[in-house]
């Protein structure tokens, strides 16, 4: 039920029958209608990524930010995490704006950072996985006194996060580390042991985003779907011709999950759409990986709008849908790739040599990142098929192992975090012995 409904409720309390109640009953009616009435709807967005080559993961969110706000979401209730070197990146064409969609005309085009570029509360190097449970827990001494959710048990609460991903882990960007499954669903647990939401919702956008919700439980009003299972790539749209305006922006403007998701917002009266609805239709227009959903299904039930705004909210000139082609789709795995040949391919004389070497040496890293997995899946002698299901009995095994991957061997990127299965393989064939996990990576990475 909708906050509104309830104050209207509440208001009926006014009869001569409640001046017959004892004082203990009118006091719980009147705490119980002051909370309802006081009930808002939250969110917290989140880019885990940086550098250019991510374009899209600020795009999405930017545009997530967008369709909540014109959907009635206030935005001192959203709280946005964002590194925030993409608009303004030297690579943009249109330095200072973000586009989620290509457009044939600037007038047609729909510039999502607009509307988010002033209201980013964690920039750069605030935006670590420590801040994001801050935030989500309200813990805003851990946050340094920056903006954390102040929500209570009537309020509903919307979790959007966009970025890279592997078994059991979410990027973040730069030097901040990853969080880990076992890190996020104790934070969500502890935001429901302080009461801090009626529901929430949480779509994630990541590789294997699947791996992050198998231990979700299903009785704590969570409703989760995840843009990938938990052995697979999610894939960026908009890739083949991101072009706006007659410029070309150089990589791919969206998610493949997050645009179905949040078109779909742009264009339906979300208060006539459950969440239930919604999936079926993301889920089938995500043809490239598996959109699932975890937590309290039943909540499906509910309409998409208690949770994301009223939708259908996009000027007519920006709705017009975009015929995609079949090399729109892009493995999230080779963006990084795809967007240096096409940066290459666009240069001219002057950068072009510099262009060229980023291009040959993003070949030759993923040469040498499948040569160094490879070695390490054979040094700790893993079977071919590689099980990196995540199981509660070595989920402590993950983080040492994967820490020692990036100690020892180099940090992950974004093309590499395709294998850190093998991390997670190794924590489940060696029954969680990262000590044997810890000394194959320095063997293998030659310490």
């Amino acid at each position: 039920s909708k906050a509104t409904v309830s104050v209207l409720n509440c208001t009926t309390a006014r009869d001569p029958v409640r001046r017959h109640t004892n004082m203990l009953g009118r006091l719980s009616l009147l705490a119980l209608c002051a909370s309802m009435a006081s009930a808002e709807n939250y969110a917290v967005l989140v880019c885990g990524s940086n550098q250019y080559f991510n374009y899209r993961h600020h795009a999405d969110i930017a545009h997530a930010y967008q369709l909540l706000t014109r959907g009635g979401v206030k935005a001192e209730n959203i709280i946005t995490m964002m590194y925030d070197d993409v608009a303004n990146s030297a690579m943009n064409p249109y330095r200072g704006k973000l586009f989620n969609k290509p457009a044939s005309t600037l007038e047609e085009a729909n510039d999502v950072y607009a509307s988010v570029k002033d209201h980013i509360d964690y920039k750069g190097h605030d935006v670590t996985p420590a801040n994001f449970v801050a935030v989500l827990t309200g813990d805003s001494k851990a946050a340094n006194g920056k903006r954390v959710l102040q929500t209570g048990p009537e309020d509903n609460v919307f979790v959007n996060f966009a970025d890279h991903g592997g078994p059991g882990i979410i990027g973040f960007p730069g030097n901040a580390g990853f969080m880990y499954e076992k890190d996020l669903i104790q934070a969500l647990d502890t935001m429901y042991q302080k009461k801090m939401y009626k529901q929430l919702v949480f779509y994630l956008e990541a590789c294997e985003s699947g791996s992050m919700w198998v231990n979700l439980p299903k009785d704590r009003n969570i409703y989760a779907l995840s843009a990938a299972n938990g052995e697979e790539s999610s894939w960026g749209t908009y890739c083949d011709h991101p072009v706006v305006g007659k410029k070309n922006i150089g990589t791919c403007l969206g998610d493949l999950f997050s645009v179905n998701w949040m078109e779909d917002d742009d264009v339906t009266d979300l208060s006539a759409e459950t969440l239930q609805a919604q999936f079926n239709k993301v889920k089938k227009l995500t043809t490239k990986s598996h959109v699932l959903q975890w937590g309290q299904t039943s909540m499906g039930s509910e309409e998409a709008s208690v949770f994301e705004g009223t939708g259908k909210t996009a000027p007519s000139s920006v709705v017009s849908e975009v015929e995609r082609s079949e090399g729109d789709d892009v493995d999230s795995r080779d963006i990084g790739l795809v967007t240096r040949y096409n940066l290459y391919m666009q240069a001219g004389a002057a950068e072009r040599p510099a262009r060229a070497a980023a291009l040959v040496a993003e070949i030759q890293h993923r040469e040498e990142a499948d040569a160094k997995f490879a070695a390490l899946a054979a040094k700790l002698a893993l079977p071919a098929e590689l099980d990196a299901s995540l199981s509660t009995a070595h989920r402590d095994c993950h983080k040492p192992a994967h820490e020692a991957v990036v100690e020892y061997c180099g940090a992950y990127t974004d093309y590499s975090l395709k294998h850190a299965k093998v991390a997670a393989a190794a924590c489940n064939h060696w029954k969680g012995d990262s000590a044997k996990v810890i000394q194959a990576v320095m063997s293998v990475c030659g310490y």
